[in-house]
């Protein structure tokens, strides 16, 4: 979100941030994020998104997406009023779906064009994880949610102007089903004086293998579960030399009773572009999820070989084995691992090429002509 809003800054667009912030994301106390709040005119409403028996009653009486209605708030729906009714926008940018409930309320206050920043397919997310689940007693619940989050984002479609997607595979199937609303596909662009690259030496015998990533968004928990017990169980035993480094929020309260052999775990990371740098080979094992990862994107700005799924690398151009590797199945894995510990050369070059491949088609300067386009001409 904070790229868009740089993007458009960066051509000399007046943004204003109304942001919803939760237990879970907070207001960042940092000298950055003052300066953030001070160029965009920040505002923002917290909202308890808990869930309580009482929100779950209340979605299955109304047949209505429980996700989505964690973030309705009147303290949301009253800022937007007051906003809107003193100061005139051109657009407002939706970020993501779960904002979705306020349309009604913007169309009453404000002439301005509404779009929709499609970060994924948010209930593919719920319908990839129902069916990779074995337990029944979640695979009922997340179809659910699954059918009723995909009732609610499609509706979406027929409130707004226009929406531009992160990935082109999203916005193929968006554009089939909505192919009457402007629409473009802007991905994730990298502003690379933020992510200077270091050209680095990877050595076999001390080899690293490192993962970033929360542990409480329930795809990288299935991950590497996954990852855990049936790859690096092996990998542990075949190659004792390498380690392997785990960072993210709730990392050190889910691993704590695990007793996995050379893992280290890390549950904050003050710099996350440090952490990368200090480690050699990013593994993302994604079997569920939608759109584009993020801190793929910022370990290939980096020039990081990475090992990922196809899921993992969804959406990003990627050619495996000359600026990613991918792997979808255990044997895969360790077959790229094996890979990497014996052709450390080959491993530096994908490296190099991952960082080719950003500056090539994913920087700040290309994407914010493309969203200019969709935003502000395209009237």
């Amino acid at each position: 979100m904070n790229q868009i809003t740089s993007c458009l800054q960066s051509t000399g667009v007046e943004v204003k941030v109304v942001s919803i912030t939760t237990a879970k994301h907070p207001i960042i106390d940092s000298n950055e994020f003052v300066e953030y709040q001070e160029k965009t005119n920040f505002e923002s409403v917290f909202i308890d998104t808990k869930l309580t028996v009482g929100k779950i009653v209340a979605a299955l009486v109304t047949n209505s997406s429980l996700q989505a209605n964690r973030f309705i708030s009147k303290e949301m729906d009253d800022k937007l009023k007051t906003i809107l009714s003193q100061e005139k926008f051109e657009v407002v940018i939706l970020e993501s779906v779960f904002v979705g409930n306020y349309i009604e309320t913007i169309r009453k206050y404000s002439q301005a064009r509404i779009f929709l920043r499609v970060h994924n397919i948010e209930y593919l997310i719920w319908k990839r994880l129902a069916k990779q689940t074995k337990n029944l007693f979640k695979k009922l619940p997340y179809g659910y949610l699954a059918h009723s989050l995909k009732r609610f984002e499609l509706s979406l479609f027929n409130k707004i102007d226009g929406y531009f997607p992160i990935t082109e595979v999203d916005h193929t199937f968006f554009k089939e089903k909505f192919p009457h609303l402007s629409s473009k596909t802007i991905p994730f662009g990298i502003k690379l004086s933020d992510y200077p690259y270091q050209e680095s030496k990877i050595e076999e015998n001390k080899m690293s293998l490192f993962h970033l990533g929360s542990m409480n968004w329930q795809p990288n928990i299935e991950g590497m579960v996954w990852f855990l017990d049936n790859v690096w169980t092996i990998i542990a035993e075949k190659y004792p030399q390498l380690t392997f480094v785990v960072a993210g929020k709730g990392s050190t309260s889910f691993f704590y009773k695990k007793n996995y052999k050379n893992l280290q775990i890390f549950d904050f990371v003050e710099n996350a572009q440090q952490f990368i740098n200090e480690y050699d080979i990013m593994v993302v094992p994604l079997l569920s999820g939608s759109g584009m990862r993020i801190k793929i994107m910022e370990g290939l700005a980096l020039g990081k070989p990475i090992i990922t799924t196809s899921i993992g690398a969804e959406g990003i151009d990627i050619t495996d084995k000359e600026n990613i590797l991918i792997a979808n199945t255990p044997e895969e894995m360790i077959q790229s691992i094996d890979f990497c510990t014996k052709n450390a050369q080959k491993c530096e070059e994908i490296g190099k090429n991952a960082r080719k491949l950003i500056e090539n088609k994913y920087t700040q300067e290309l994407i914010s002509k493309d969203l200019l386009e969709i935003l502000v001409t395209d009237k």
